[in-house]
Parts: C-alpha cells; structure tokens; sequence
C-alpha cells in the first residue's frame, strides 16, 4: 500500500466512524446508514471522475490518457463533493429523510477525513506547492481547524439555535475560502483560467459564496423566528 492509500484509508475509515458514532443524529436506521455511505461513495466518485474528465479533456483527446487504463489517475475533489451531494439528495427523498440534517454532521466527518488524505499527498509527493510551501500540509492544518467549527457550528444547531444545514454551509464557506487561498502556491498545475482564476479556485468561489449565503439566511431565518416566539411570549404574559 503506498503512503497516498495508507492516509486515504485512515481518513475515510475515521470519518465513517465518527459518523457511526453520530448515526442517532444522522436520523437513520443502521441498514440506512451503511446503504448511505456506500451510495455517497459512488455519488462521490462518478463526480470526481467525472469532472476531471471534463476539465482534462484535451489529454483524453490526445490519447494521452486513456478512461479506463487509467481511471486511478485524476480526480477532482469538487467534483466528488457534488456528485456525493446529489447522490445524498436523491438517498435522502427516496428514503424520505431531512437531508440537511444529515449533512451538518458531514461538515465534521468531511474535513477530517480530508485532512488525512492531505497528509497522504504530502509523503505521496503530489498536489505539491511551490518551494517551500508543504501546501498539502497547510491544507490538512485548515481542514482540521474546518473540522472543529464545523463541531460548533453543529453543537447551535442540535441545541435549536441555528437552523439545520447550517454547519454544512460554514464547511462549504470555510473550505472555499481555504482552497481560494492556497490553490496560487500549489505547483501542479492550473492551466485553465477564468478573470485570473483557476477552475479549481472558480470552485472554491462559488462554494464560498453558496455556503456563506445559506449559513446567513438560515441564521437570519432562525433568529427571526426566536424574536417571534420571544414577542409572543412576552405580549402573553403582559399584565
């Protein structure tokens, strides 16, 4: 197994534990929770690949890259992450469960698994960054920090004081923002370019501006309903 397998392994085997644990939270049986996991992984992988076939299409088309001679080759973690997205949607309206609730404990068991394939890439010797900067060991130090708001954030929304979803989108907003950062010191590559931007920061940009919109609407949303319950309340209970 190579340094890459051995943290990729850690990492998913951590955050499926951790989520384990949570699963009461999650809202779901222990045959849904296994069928979940299996389908956020296919969700996620057809995505990964599937984007990174979009954006490295000219090598295809060069024929130096074949689909599946190397299909371990090349995969986009956006892309991963909306093609598990969608798949948890579509889980979660066949299954009929509240599919935000579910995804705020994913702002936790998401970064922290991430953050240990981070440090696979870093002794695997890819995703590397312009010297010195160890970018993969940068990263794994924000997804950590990542992990741990998103704890928080999860912990207002179990006590009522944050609006379901709320924790995912600050995972959204918080990782876009990472990645908007450090993607200029990776020296892999990022040939395409948007108004300056590579498609991976064009990613992050809209991840960060999706989550950090839905974090402020639902919190707005939320306290606003808590000064409603609190002026009723108080016009009860007046004389």
């Amino acid at each position: 197994m190579t340094a890459y397998g051995f943290f990729a392994a850690l990492g998913g085997l951590s955050a499926i534990l951790w989520l384990r644990r949570h699963r009461v939270g999650l809202g779901v049986t222990d045959n849904e929770f296994w069928a979940a996991m299996w389908t956020l992984l296919l969700g996620g992988i057809v995505g990964a690949k599937g984007f990174f076939v979009i954006l490295g299409w000219p090598h295809y088309a060069r024929g130096e890259l074949r689909f599946w001679a190397d299909f371990g080759t090349g995969f986009v973690f956006f892309g991963g992450l909306v093609g598990a997205a969608m798949a948890g949607v579509v889980f979660a309206w066949v299954r009929r469960l509240d599919f935000l609730r579910g995804a705020d404990y994913f702002a936790v068991a998401l970064p922290l698994g991430h953050a240990f394939g981070r440090v696979g890439c870093f002794f695997q010797g890819c995703c590397g960054g312009h010297p010195p900067h160890p970018v993969q060991l940068y990263e794994a130090a924000g997804l950590v920090v990542i992990a741990g708001v998103g704890r928080w954030v999860l912990s207002r929304v179990e006590a009522g004081r944050l609006g379901s979803g709320a924790a995912f989108a600050a995972y959204l907003a918080l990782y876009g923002l990472l990645r908007l950062f450090l993607d200029p010191l990776r020296a892999d590559g990022r040939p395409e370019r948007w108004l300056g931007l590579s498609a991976q920061q064009g990613f992050a940009l809209v991840g960060f501006v999706l989550g950090l919109t839905f974090l402020l609407w639902r919190a707005d949303g939320f306290d606003s309903r808590a000064r409603r319950r609190f002026a009723d309340f108080g016009r009860s209970h007046h004389g």
